[in-house]
């Protein structure tokens, strides 16, 4: 779908070219990070540097299994180590999950001392675990990243969210920059301002990539001459380079 501004990938998406997935108008991703106590995506380090370093905002997501959700939301907090503010959400869709574990797993993020942001993504599950109930522990701690592919208008636990603040409305979206994977593409429920807002650690300030132009796909060469005995080190740096993240060197 053109003008999608927010995506979600997985190692399954491979390493994208972020300069190309921004270029189409990607301001946001979401990356997986974590499942169980034990498993770490691991594209997720890389493809989180790489696309903050095109200018993409992200945040991480934890895939969350039956039984021991407290070691597992530990084992999250322990893999991403969050900033301050650092959005997290909770995948929550995979049949044998109860609203019970799901409750462990929120007050476990919530309790954590960096005030960290919680979502909860779902879709059937929570839907029909709510049905049209009133969860007052979710409507205060929570917000809602809805699953629901229909050419219509999604449905959800309007007992528990009285809106829905991400909907992911497509897993077959296609993105220049993203070869040979079908995508994730959600809609945000506000501006593309309040897009960015939400999806970076409370208090941050807006990143500068967010007010540039984007950086130009051409290639650019350098030559460089000096005599054989002097060791050259050059610095690459683009537009919109996170202050958090390295850029990257090159030693001649």
């Amino acid at each position: 779908m053109p003008g999608v501004k927010c995506i979600d990938i997985s190692h399954w998406q491979g390493f994208p070219d972020f300069e190309e997935v921004r270029a189409s108008g990607v301001l946001a991703m979401i990356h997986k990070a974590s499942e169980g106590t034990s498993y770490i995506d691991p594209n997720c380090t890389t493809n989180f540097v790489e696309a903050t370093n095109a200018g993409i905002s992200c945040c991480t997501y934890h895939w969350l299994s039956p039984s021991d959700p407290v070691g597992q939301m530990n084992f999250y907090l322990g893999v991403v180590d969050p900033v301050p503010g650092e959005r997290m959400v909770i995948d929550y869709e995979q049949d044998g999950c109860s609203l019970a574990e799901l409750h462990d797993a929120v007050r476990i993020l919530k309790a954590d001392p960096r005030q960290l942001q919680v979502t909860v993504y779902s879709g059937h599950l929570l839907k029909e675990q709510l049905g049209a109930d009133h969860d007052q522990y979710l409507a205060e701690n929570t917000d809602l990243w809805l699953a629901h592919y229909t050419s219509g208008n999604p449905t959800w636990s309007h007992g528990t969210y009285d809106h829905w603040t991400l909907w992911q409305y497509s897993d077959t979206g296609t993105l220049p920059g993203i070869e040979d994977a079908h995508v994730d593409f959600n809609e945000f429920n506000g501006s593309d301002k309040e897009l960015l807002d939400w999806i970076r650690p409370a208090g941050a300030a807006l990143p500068p990539s967010a007010s540039l132009p984007l950086p130009s796909l051409e290639t650019v060469y350098i030559n460089v001459l000096a005599p054989e005995h002097v060791k050259v080190k050059m610095r690459v740096s683009t537009p919109g380079r996170s202050a958090r993240r390295p850029q990257r060197r090159q030693d001649l």
